[in-house]
């Protein structure tokens, strides 16, 4: 049965879901993006990781999904 939003309840509970870790790698990839040679080498290796866990979270909640 759709939610008051006209959402399937397992559709709006994914779109939520997805938003923490979306809001990560989009940060992440900001903070990289905007560098100008101010991060370490292990910083920007960090940033990187964070973004691949980030991503790795959102496939298995898509995985999870369908």
């Amino acid at each position: 049965m759709p939610d008051e939003g006209g959402r399937d309840p397992s559709l709006a509970k994914l779109i939520h879901d997805l938003r923490s870790p979306l809001m990560v790698a989009e940060g992440f990839a900001r903070l990289l993006a905007r560098d100008e040679g101010k991060l370490t080498p292990e910083q920007r290796a960090d940033f990187a990781g964070r973004i691949e866990s980030a991503v790795a979270d959102m496939r298995a909640l898509l995985d999870a999904a369908g």
